[in-house]
């Protein structure tokens, strides 16, 4: 080869060889500098225990109210839903058959009390002559027996009257007590008769739950213990109970029967299914800020009904799993899917899995939180 051309060669793969270190070096960027976050050292403390169960929500009274007697039902003054105070009337029979049973027998309770009083003064009579020794012992016998069929006459007819005038107020059936109405079985123009049951009445104020509690917890439920309640068909909404019974043995099931009053501010009707968590010991576990976890949020509408009986739809965010936490590891932030725990305190969670005591935790998330992010406090 002339060296010329040796020459060339050479300086175009020189030329090359620094052409391609510069681009390479104009590729590479410069490593993005640490955020600065908020951290929160993940302490064991101790945290509640709880078992969880499961129940029925009752009403603290419940009454298929019957009639005591005989009619057909005239006026029903009672609808579903409708609520009522103890005493109110709420189904009318005729009983005008009754009435006038009852006017009959309160005649025949006046004449009754006048054979008495005449039979009465006889006896007073005839044993005046006796003690004279003008009539004999069993003539007095005699009279004095007339005398006690009078009394027995009057009693028959007292009772007589007193049937009767129930029978007639017996018509107007009311609600034994305060509640409301959940089912009506009765429409105007039927015939009822002593027993059927004529409207269903249900007293929501206060509601309650009964729960079997393990063996293994029984020790620890006491009265007055705070339970919390989880309703399904409110979207996991918890609300508040307090143990009022506690069962006085262990059944067949080794389990302990307690019965809880619900808070008022509760949106449970009777009949809803509740998860309860009943509070048996403590146990050791992180403790984070509820800033410091993430689920899967949404607003969603809700009916508020106020004090006052006035309705309005509210957007109530609801969140669920999986829950998420960012622990720093090495100067970056490893996204960890966590089990949370019960709630130690308002603004507090406990976690179960996820996340060990002593490990450093973003204390508030935003969407600028994501796992890889190198961070700083």
């Amino acid at each position: 080869m002339p060296l010329r051309a040796a020459v060339s060669a050479t300086f175009l793969m020189f030329a090359v060889s620094c052409g391609k270190l510069a681009t390479d070096d104009a590729g590479k960027k410069e490593p993005a500098a640490p955020v600065k976050v908020a951290l929160v050292v993940a302490a064991a403390r101790p945290t509640p225990q709880v078992v969880v169960l499961s129940g029925i929500v009752t009403a603290d009274q419940r009454a298929e109210v019957s009639a005591d007697t005989a009619g057909k039902v005239i006026n029903v003054m009672i609808e579903r839903g409708k609520r009522v105070k103890q005493g109110d009337p709420v189904v009318q029979l005729d009983v005008r058959s009754a009435a006038l049973g009852a006017r009959e027998a309160q005649a025949n309770l006046a004449s009754a009390r006048a054979q008495r009083e005449l039979a009465e003064e006889e006896c007073r009579r005839t044993k005046s002559l006796l003690d004279k020794g003008a009539i004999t012992r069993s003539e007095f016998d005699r009279q004095n027996t007339a005398c006690t069929s009078a009394l027995q006459q009057v009693s028959a007819a007292e009772a007589r009257t007193q049937m009767m005038t129930k029978s007639v107020a017996d018509g107007m059936l009311r609600a034994p007590f305060d509640g409301v109405v959940a089912e009506k079985m009765v429409t105007p123009g039927e015939w009822v008769a002593p027993g059927r049951p004529l409207f269903t009445l249900v007293d929501d104020d206060p509601l309650r739950i009964e729960l079997s509690v393990p063996e293994i917890g029984v020790h620890a439920v006491r009265a007055d213990q705070r339970v919390e309640l989880i309703s399904i068909a409110d979207d996991d909404a918890k609300y508040g109970a307090t143990v009022t019974r506690i069962g006085a043995e262990i059944g067949r099931t080794r389990s302990l029967i307690i019965e809880a009053r619900i808070d008022k501010d509760s949106s449970f009707v009777p009949g809803m299914f509740a998860e309860a968590r009943v509070e048996i010991g403590k146990v050791p576990r992180p403790v984070l800020p509820r800033t410091a976890v993430r689920g899967k949020c949404e607003q969603k509408p809700k009916l508020k009904i106020g004090a006052d009986g006035k309705q309005e739809i509210i957007q109530k965010e609801t969140c669920r799993g999986p829950w998420r936490a960012y622990v720093v590891v090495k100067g970056e932030l490893e996204e960890r899917i966590v089990q949370l725990g019960p709630e130690p305190e308002a603004g507090k969670v406990s976690i179960e899995q996820g996340v060990k005591p002593g490990e450093k935790v973003v204390a508030v998330l935003d969407d600028k939180i994501v796992d890889g992010l190198r961070v700083v406090e």
